[in-house]
């Protein structure tokens, strides 16, 4: 299985990323998307063996969505781009810091973090600003 991340710019929380998804998913049939400049020539093996958009969020890789599709398109500027189809639901993951790149990179199995399960759920239940802060140094 193979992913890909993406640095969610300008987004500062999970649940900005979650108000900007709804947004976007409006006009792509309940799917949220993204747009990048360049396809990924294992796009076929991203899709065929249920790869994932994992997502960098203030210097942290803090969750993931299931990408649906690879498609061809143009920004509202004109210029062609490729539009990312994601599944609605984002799954968070144990952080990881990470330092800020343009565009995309692949992102292997063996280096991608674990999804967050019910034993550490109970993270999430913390005060936002002491999570915000944890998610910031890498530490949730």
């Amino acid at each position: 299985m193979l992913h890909i991340m993406k640095v969610a710019v300008g987004i500062t929380d999970i649940e900005e990323l979650q108000q900007v998804n709804l947004f976007y998913a409006k006009d792509n049939q309940g799917y949220p998307y993204v747009y990048t400049r360049y396809p990924p020539k294992e796009a076929e093996k991203i899709l065929n063996d249920g790869g994932s958009l994992y997502r960098v969020i203030k210097g942290s890789l803090c969750c993931r969505q299931i990408i649906k599709d690879f498609t061809p398109s143009i920004r509202e500027n004109g210029n062609p781009c490729i539009k990312i189809s994601l599944e609605p639901e984002i799954i968070r993951t144990q952080s990881i810091a990470m330092r800020p790149f343009q565009g995309w990179r692949y992102l292997k199995p063996e280096n991608a973090p674990q999804d967050l399960n019910t034993s550490n759920m109970q993270l999430l239940d913390l005060p936002i600003k002491l999570r915000k802060e944890l998610e910031e140094l890498a530490l949730l």
